[in-house]
């Protein structure tokens, strides 16, 4: 670090925690350099926050990359750059003007923002004027504009805290409340979450009127104040409480007069609506805006990170219930499986399932709904919980697969899925398949090469195929043979054609017992690799006497 009274410069990085430190030596320096106390101000709150906009987002897929920082003083101006060498995603890019920029725009004469494949550069600039004042944002009376400038850069202070980030979500959320409902002179603060599914705002937090958390307020999304709000992702001032104005009759009856709500927008993704009340008549100005603003760009950050982590765990949870803990003993017949969730998403919507019907039968099914996550898992469950009735009633796998689809159609709009269903008469020792438009399993005779079953393919789940009926194919399994069911995460690979894969796995499937074949394709195409997508595998494999 280097602080020479011409100038400021360090290079470390991206890390929270030393940033803060950062900052206290930028007012140090600042002092020493005889800057004035709130030209000081300005410059160490918009520093701090370029190199917090690095942290959070430069990096994306690593920790503590190179962060630089350089200020100088130029033809009486102050000059700083924040320089990055990290990848912005375009979207966490555009969100720079929700959080980083509001502030630093508020703070510094003249910013510029370029950003370039090997980093971004964040330079602002500063007028410095020795025998007077800078007014460039000060009213006509310098003691009081002095006076609005340091309870603005306070204000923003308390809300920018970094002591904030350390809390937990909830606590983080509540003491931001608190401090908004203070700082703006409010009788109530609430923070609204949007649910997307089914697309309400719902009521999580609240300060002063927390009746709408205990009720379970839930306001459509563009209808009312907060749906409003939160569909023109714009600011917006009610100063006449009603049932004209306000859906929440909370609202009204709490005695609210006026309030002021603002969008909570994180990755470019709607997160919620942030609003305050007044029981007294009043006006909210630019700045109070701009620091509802800063406080919903705060809250949008921490809320989306605990929504992700809760619906991670989520979709974990309902994924291991979902898959077969232990799969059915099945006479003359061993069966493996596999599930891998990508490294991306963590989970997703590939399953497989084994199951006992009547008349010595054994269903057999793979399956992959499109998309990744907790709503994928969902979809998933119900496909598969549906899959298992229609199984129960008939016996055909085509019908069951026709049921399936009519009730994703019908149910689950816009939802596609491949899948492989199959029944394995143990009598005749054959399997009777039907795909829709799921890759073909792969059966392996002893003394014969590896082939793919020779079963048509008809279109996916989803596509309400009640024209024709769905097609099935008959395969023998002689003894020692092995069939091998599977999900396109395991072959397909990124800048590499299928047929590739789908001959590498050919080569790679042989008539063993089902734990050995799982355990050489495991190593074979994934291995210690980190994958794009879930991989799923079952197999089957009849006994050889």
């Amino acid at each position: 670090m280097n602080t020479e009274d011409h100038g400021f410069r360090w290079d470390g990085p991206a890390d929270r925690d030393m940033i803060g430190d950062v900052r206290r030596t930028i007012q140090g320096w600042g002092a020493r350099a005889g800057l004035p106390d709130d030209l000081v101000a300005e410059l160490a709150l918009a520093s701090y926050e370029a190199m917090a906009n690095v942290v959070e987002h430069a990096y994306p897929d690593t920790t503590d990359g190179p962060l630089s920082i350089r200020i100088n003083r130029e033809d009486q101006r102050l000059v700083v750059i924040v320089a990055d060498q990290g990848q912005w995603q375009s979207a966490a890019a555009d969100d720079l003007r929700g959080r980083g920029l509001l502030l630093m725009e508020g703070m510094a004469r003249e910013l510029r923002v370029a950003r370039t494949p090997a980093g971004t550069t964040v330079e602002m600039r500063w007028p410095i004027t020795p025998n007077q004042p800078d007014t460039t944002h000060a009213p006509q009376n310098a003691e009081t504009g002095h006076e609005d400038a340091e309870d603005r850069l306070r204000d923003m202070a308390a809300i920018t805290d970094s002591a904030l980030a350390r809390l937990g979500t909830d606590a983080m959320t509540h003491e931001t409340l608190t401090r908004v409902r203070e700082l703006l002179g409010a009788d109530t603060a609430t923070l609204l979450v949007y649910d997307a599914s089914s697309e309400h705002l719902l009521a999580t937090a609240s300060i002063g009127i927390e009746e709408e958390v205990r009720q379970g307020i839930r306001i459509p999304y563009g209808r009312g104040f907060a749906g409003i709000v939160a569909a023109d992702q714009k600011p917006l001032i009610v100063d006449h409480v009603d049932a004209t104005t306000v859906l929440n009759p909370l609202l009204w009856e709490a005695g609210l007069h006026t309030l002021l709500g603002v969008p909570m927008v994180a990755a470019g993704q709607m997160v919620g609506v942030l609003h305050v009340g007044s029981r007294a008549q009043r006006t909210f100005t630019e700045h109070d805006i701009s620091l509802l603003e800063l406080a919903a760009d705060r809250l949008a950050l921490a809320t989306q990170a605990d929504l992700s982590r809760a619906e991670h765990a989520a979709a974990n949870a309902l994924q291991r219930s979902l898959l077969p803990s232990r799969l059915p003993a099945i006479p003359g017949f061993d069966i493996a499986a596999r599930y891998v969730p990508s490294a991306t998403s963590g989970v997703g919507g590939d399953w497989y399932d084994v199951f006992r019907l009547d008349d010595n039968r054994i269903g057999i099914v793979i399956g992959d709904v499109s998309g990744h996550g907790l709503a994928s898992a969902v979809v998933m469950g119900r496909l598969r919980s549906a899959l298992r009735a229609y199984a129960l009633d008939n016996d055909s796998p085509g019908v069951v697969l026709d049921k399936l689809d009519h009730k994703a159609h019908h149910f689950e709009a816009g939802v596609m899925a491949t899948v492989a269903y199959g029944v394995i008469d143990l009598d005749e020792n054959r399997l009777r398949l039907c795909l829709a438009g799921h890759l073909p399993p792969v059966l392996a005779v002893p003394g014969r090469a590896s082939v793919f079953v020779d079963a048509p393919p008809d279109p996916p789940i989803g596509f309400d195929l009640r024209t024709r009926q769905r097609r099935c194919h008959t395969v023998n399994l002689p003894p020692g043979s092995s069939v091998c069911f599977y999900t396109d995460g395991l072959i397909e690979r990124r800048g590499r054609p299928l047929d590739l894969g789908m001959q590498a796995l050919l080569r790679m499937v042989s008539a063993n017992r089902a734990e050995t074949t799982c355990t050489t394709l495991m190593a074979r195409f994934v291995g210690t690799a980190s994958l794009p997508d879930d991989v799923a595998v079952l197999i089957a494999h009849r006994s050889g006497h």
